[in-house]
């Protein structure tokens, strides 16, 4: 996520070759104190060196160089995030510093911060761990922390006699010190600052061996078991990674480790990754499917990581997208590896594509490829277009040059750069040459530019006439673009492949069943002439092309109509082509397309004619699916049937919230009446319908036993139709009662909630300051309250918006803020669309 010390680079001069480190945490007053001594080479004479540091107290420094020994002076500059160690002497070729310092143990979920949670008796604890990515390590030692700084680390850690210690590698030594324990672990490979980790606390171990490598789940007390999911699931992963990599996994443990406040997902720390317990910890009895599947999903992308980031990384941020698209491409291949029946890859098309697109249709997007410089700038490409649209390139490309090819190259590319930095068209020119084609021509198409194109095909005669262009929601400016496509053609079973890099290309063919892109490898939306979408329709209604094909072609249609490149009623008469469809995949995106056009259109007087189609469509699903899981069903039933159940009772649907309320009555007298898939779909309900109380809700959120349960349950404090027990449970989630890293969630889920559209804005204006305190500036999770804004806005509000903004300049949320900014335009483009077509 971070950082040069900005205008010059740092590094030039002087570079870490190796880092002692010593860390004590004292959790009496959240401070830590600590010591390092940082072996460096030197490549030209100098008096001064610049490395960074952050919200740490220097106490003393010295530096040694042939033989003499020097005092320090040290210069913090603050805003730079730099220190400099001033000498009275030169020194050069190789040195020694020695730096002693003090920090907070903050609670800001950033660097060295302490986390609290509640014992199995209710008394309340403290452990401390670390968040050092992308530019956090700095407010930990003092460092060169920048991903090409490469160095080794020593690292020893006192704690307290009831706490463990845990680091990157396997423990050396441990040795009583009076009433504390000193432990001291391994030297490390040579890594970057941002993947070190430290971690003290009353830890449990659930432990296991893969060959020589001891593999654990680290908890809080009490909780250990429900690690065997992810514990079991990374065994087989680390094997099946290693094989496909022709790699070992290089360091003798791995630990994966459930923290109870952390910001973002998780983090792959070298040979120990940190995780929401969320995200980690698995109950058969109470976790739910959905649940499951993310834990899987997650634990996949931080294991790819330990070979694509930490033993080959990035050089610098602007190939941030590298790591992490890499890493969800990875994650979706080897998931579904292990689990096809979870029907992933048609999941990464319906979230993982549908969510790069929506935020590259936007002129506010940016390249994959981007160039950052100050931390503010960095934290903000962590965001759908480096994960997202990354994955999509990749697995575009995979296609384009073939899997074996693919795997070739990425294999070279990791043995030619381990324990290195690399750039992006290292890799891209590794597989090239093992798939002999000019594939950084290509890819860089798609990474040096923003957004993707639409793929316009006309039939003229015996030839398709394809044109491209920037796809673009709002109809505002100009929108350049050109793009080498990789375009595949099914004509009636037929299969064309051609590269399409003009604005316009003919290409003959020969039937009138013709589909572009079929399977939808490619990162591009079609806009099919009225006569090609006839022939489709029927096909659709035959069932003749894949599933994949169905979705795609409503999907884009759908699309196409909120860019005002097509008409709304022209996608409603087309839907019903789908009435009879029975795939996840395409049932997913259709009664989405269709909730989301009755939710956007609540006000509107002829919202009443969407509902119809809405609801029809959408009882026509329950009425396969029920309330209760079946013997042998599929996996994807579970999350079609609890979005449904919630759309159809948003709707009012009487009978489904009649039912909802008697589950939850049934669920008070017995909890494991309820299935955990559909918990969070009727906690909800029965808080929309007034069938239970505030106060019992918020009681029984309280009194939740898991981190799952209780974000059940405050969704449920977020779905009341009360604009004054929703202002309640906004307010709650700024008190101690609720997190700091799921502070977020009652917002997002009021902002989707049509009864909080006029109360969310004044209340996070009231509340924007008390808002940045508890989880602090830079926090991943201000973007996401950001963004929610549009949800609640119209175009009459952005000048007050930007307004409101400008005088609470909040450092990594300007990108964002343009995004939320163009989502209202475009919100506002539609409406005026649909009034013209329904009024």
């Amino acid at each position: 996520m971070y950082i040069k010390p900005f205008g010059t680079h740092c590094i030039v001069q002087v570079t870490p070759i190796h880092y002692d480190l010593t860390f004590e945490p004292i959790f009496s007053n959240f401070t830590f104190e600590g010591k390092e001594t940082i072996d460096v080479k030197i490549t030209k004479p100098t008096s001064t060196i610049t490395l960074n540091s952050a919200e740490l107290k220097i106490k003393k420094c010295t530096v040694e160089s042939a033989g003499k020994s020097y005092v320090g002076q040290t210069i913090l500059d603050e805003k730079n995030e730099a220190l400099t160690i001033k000498i009275p002497g030169k020194i050069n070729k190789t040195a020694t510093i020695r730096i002693e310092f003090s920090g907070i143990l903050n609670d800001r979920l950033v660097g060295f911060y302490r986390s609290q949670y509640k014992d199995k008796s209710g008394k309340t604890k403290y452990l401390a761990t670390t968040q050092f990515e992308a530019a956090d390590a700095r407010r930990a030692f003092p460092c060169w922390d920048e991903p090409a700084a490469k160095a080794t680390f020593s690292i020893s850690i006192i704690a307290e006699s009831n706490h463990t210690a845990i680091s990157n590698t396997n423990q050396i030594l441990r040795k009583k010190l009076g009433k504390k324990t000193l432990y001291k672990f391994a030297k490390t490979p040579i890594m970057s600052t941002y993947l070190v980790y430290l971690g003290v606390g009353e830890f449990e171990f659930l432990s296991t061996k893969s060959g020589k490598v001891t593999m654990r789940i680290v908890t809080t007390k009490g909780n250990s078991k429900k690690g065997k999911f992810a514990l079991d699931l990374c065994k087989k992963l680390v094997q099946s990674y290693e094989d496909y990599f022709g790699i070992k996994y290089p360091l003798p443990k791995l630990d994966l480790i459930a923290v109870p406040d952390f910001a973002s997902g998780a983090m792959e720390n070298w040979g120990a990754i940190t995780f929401r317990e969320t995200i980690l910890l698995f109950d058969e009895k109470t976790s739910s499917t959905q649940t499951k599947q993310y834990i899987a999903e997650v634990v996949s992308h931080e294991l790819a990581h330990q070979w694509f980031g930490n033993l080959v990384t990035m050089e610098w941020w602007n190939d941030l997208w590298l790591n992490e698209s890499f890493a969800t491409f990875m994650a979706t291949k080897f998931v579904d590896k292990f689990y096809p029946e979870w029907k992933l890859w048609d999941q990464f098309l319906e979230d993982t594509m549908n969510t790069a697109m929506g935020l590259d249709a936007l002129h506010s997007s940016h390249p994959i490829d981007v160039k950052v410089n100050s931390p503010s700038e960095i934290r903000e490409i962590f965001d759908a277009i480096s994960y997202d649209k990354g994955g999509c390139v990749l697995k575009m490309l995979e296609s384009f040059v073939t899997e074996k090819n693919f795997r070739a190259g990425l294999r070279t590319y990791l043995k030619k750069f381990s324990y290195k930095n690399a750039q992006g068209n290292d890799l891209w020119d590794e597989i090239g040459r093992a798939a002999k084609m000019p594939v950084r021509s290509m890819v860089n198409s798609w990474l040096k530019q923003t957004g993707f194109p639409l793929v316009d095909v006309q039939k003229q005669g015996s030839h398709l006439i394809l044109s491209q262009k920037r796809f673009i929601l709002e109809k505002k400016g100009t929108a350049k673009g050109l793009w080498e496509i990789p375009v595949v053609i099914n004509d009636n079973g037929a299969i064309t492949s051609k590269i399409l890099r003009k604005k316009q290309q003919a290409i003959p063919v020969k039937s009138e069943q013709i589909l572009v892109n079929p399977g939808r490898n490619g990162f591009y939306r079609v806009k099919y002439s009225q006569d090609i979408m006839y022939e489709l329709k029927e096909m659709i209604l035959q069932k003749s092309i894949s599933h994949i094909d169905r979705w795609a072609i409503q999907n884009d249609l759908f699309a196409l109509c909120v860019s005002s490149d097509g008409k709304t009623s022209d996608y409603l008469d087309f839907a019903s082509s789908y009435e009879n469809e029975d795939d996840y995949l395409t049932q997913s995106n259709v009664s989405g397309n269709l909730y989301a056009l009755y939710h956007r259109t609540i006000d509107e007087s002829y919202n009443s004619e969407i509902q119809q189609i809405a609801q029809r469509y959408l009882r026509n699903m329950f009425d396969s699916l029920g309330w209760d899981a079946q013997p042998g069903e599929p996996h994807t039933n579970a999350l079609l049937r609890s979005f449904v159940i919630a759309a159809l009772g948003k709707m009012d649907d009487e009978e489904i919230l009649c039912e909802a309320n008697n589950r939850f009555k049934q669920y008070l007298q017995k909890p494991d009446s309820l299935n955990p898939d559909i918990q969070d779909t009727v906690f909800s309900l029965a808080a929309w319908s007034g069938a239970v109380s505030y106060d019992k809700l918020l009681q029984l959120y309280k009194k939740a036993p898991s981190q799952e349960q209780k974000i059940r349950f405050l969704g449920a404090l977020s779905s009341f139709k009360d604009p004054k027990l929703l202002l309640k449970t906004l307010d709650l989630s700024q008190s101690n009662d609720v997190r700091s890293q799921n502070m977020h969630i009652p917002i997002m889920r009021i902002s989707a909630n049509r009864y909080g559209k006029k109360i969310l804005w004044p209340w996070l204006k009231k509340n924007w300051k008390k808002l940045r305190v508890k989880v602090g500036v830079g926090s991943p999770l201000l973007n996401r309250v950001v963004s929610s804004i549009s949800a609640v806005a119209d175009e009459s509000m952005q000048g007050e918006i930007k307004q409101f903004f400008k005088k609470n300049h909040t450092p990594g949320t300007e990108m964002t803020l343009s995004q939320t900014l163009e989502r209202i335009r475009i919100h506002s483009q539609f409406l005026k669309q649909l009034r013209a077509e329904f009024a």
